[in-house]
């Protein structure tokens, strides 16, 4: 199994995630572990403003059960002008079903899903997507299929022409794995946030896989 290591250029390690955020400047695959929920949706927010900031798409996938003008007033909350933004078709706010039951499997469910997200983006403009496919972490089914995407995703990362962001509330993180499913998720990921219980604590880094 490949070993993770950070990489030794100090430019590109930062113990604050906001400025790690602020200073993107080439498309990448992030994981968001989170153990403070206002300030994990601060990093996501963040990321989406800056986006927005840019002229890029950006999209905030979330599942049935949430609630969507739940989620617009928490981004206003965050600085973001969500009806000036929408209005342009720079910000969208999208609803997946569970995969989980698609009749063709998890894999072609998710292709759905990614081709109807950019089915309506402008394809001149690079985009910001904060999502994970997968709502609910708690059988073996889900967090195999979590596992699958992320990798599936990962390996095709080359033909995204923008940033995506999976974020993880490490409070409902998988048990009795022995690390393999962090480790795992690490791999396939170019770089990773970890935000603390501490409002504002964290760290963000850029990651190389040693094979």
């Amino acid at each position: 199994m490949p070993s993770l290591y950070l990489n030794e250029d100090k430019n590109t390690i930062y113990q604050d995630p906001l400025k790690f955020i602020s200073k993107l400047d080439k498309k990448k695959h992030i994981v968001l572990y989170y153990d403070n929920l206002a300030f994990g949706k601060k990093v996501q927010f963040r990321f989406i403003m800056d986006g927005l900031l840019k002229g890029e798409n950006c999209i905030y996938v979330i599942h049935e059960k949430d609630n969507p003008k739940s989620i617009e007033n928490e981004m206003i909350d965050n600085g973001i002008d969500v009806k000036k933004y929408s209005k342009y078709r720079l910000l969208k706010i999208f609803t997946i079903p569970d995969i989980l039951n698609h009749p063709n499997g998890v894999l072609k469910g998710s292709e759905e899903i990614i081709d109807k997200i950019f089915s309506d983006l402008n394809p001149n403009l690079p985009f910001r997507l904060v999502v994970r496919m997968i709502d609910k972490l708690n059988t073996k089914d889900q967090i195999a299929a979590n596992l699958a995407l992320e990798q599936y995703y990962h390996s095709k990362f080359e033909h995204f022409n923008g940033f995506i962001m999976c974020h993880y509330d490490v409070r409902h993180n998988p048990t009795n794995t022995n690390g393999i499913w962090v480790e795992n998720i690490l791999e396939n990921h170019h770089s990773a946030i970890f935000v603390t219980e501490n409002e504002g604590e964290g760290i963000a880094f850029d990651m190389s896989a040693n094979n």
